[in-house]
């Protein structure tokens, strides 16, 4: 981002602190303010007819909750929920699109990638989940979480991974032990340990590094640019 284009949306951009299982945005309702995690991580859920969610998509810093804004409408498609507690900006949408979505500017462009390179994470999850198993699933799912709290020990509930990954609370537990026998994590009063790293690599598919390469392209593209993915 330019220093003029900073100076100018600097007055509009809030710190916030966003809790657990907050809702940043819900399915068919408007948007009303877009965030930008700092070190929160947040789910993007789909709400099946049944009644239950899946998460389709996960971002940290790379990321902006509030996409459809991007393209015009006020309304958002799917439910996005904070996974880790901590700060992120926000800023108004109807600021966001005066002040970035309709001057269309270098900013804009670069969210505008970003929304590209989120469906591309979206379809991979969905392959992901069609085709993997819920022990390769789960470890991509730490591995990515891993990536984007910047520490080795997080909060974890079987529950919520459960709810998460669309499966039932048993099998997490049934994976999550068997990870922890691999020595890959350690779980315990709801917080979950990376302990070797490598052996939840193993345990994972190949998704992971997709959906690596493409969150670390959106960095890489803002280096370039010399616009930064954050405020």
């Amino acid at each position: 981002m330019g220093d003029d284009e900073r100076a100018r949306l600097t007055p509009y951009m809030e710190q916030v602190h966003v809790e657990p299982r907050q809702t940043l945005s819900a399915a068919g309702e408007p948007i009303e303010h877009v965030y930008f995690p700092v070190d929160a991580v947040t789910s993007t859920l789909m709400l099946l007819p049944e009644g239950e969610s899946v998460e389709v998509g996960l971002m940290g810093a790379e990321g902006v909750v509030g996409l459809a804004l991007l393209y015009g409408d006020q309304i958002a498609s799917t439910t996005v929920i904070v996974q880790i507690g901590g700060a992120a900006v926000r800023i108004r949408s109807e600021d966001l699109v005066r002040e970035v979505v309709e001057r269309g500017t270098p900013f804009h462009r670069l969210l505008l990638r970003y929304a590209n390179l989120f469906l591309a994470m979206v379809a991979q999850v969905a392959g992901c989940n069609a085709s993997h198993s819920v022990e390769q699933r789960l470890a991509r799912w730490l591995l990515l979480v891993h990536d984007r709290v910047g520490r080795d020990t997080f909060a974890l509930t079987h529950e919520f991974a459960a709810l998460m990954l669309g499966v039932r609370r048993a099998s997490v537990t049934q994976v999550a032990n068997t990870l922890r026998t691999a020595g890959a994590i350690e779980y315990r009063s709801g917080q979950v340990t990376i302990v070797e790293r490598a052996a939840l690599e193993h345990a994972s598919c190949g998704c992971y590094e997709v959906i690596r390469d493409l969150s670390e392209s959106i960095f890489d593209h803002a280096r370039r640019q010399r616009t930064p993915a954050d405020f």
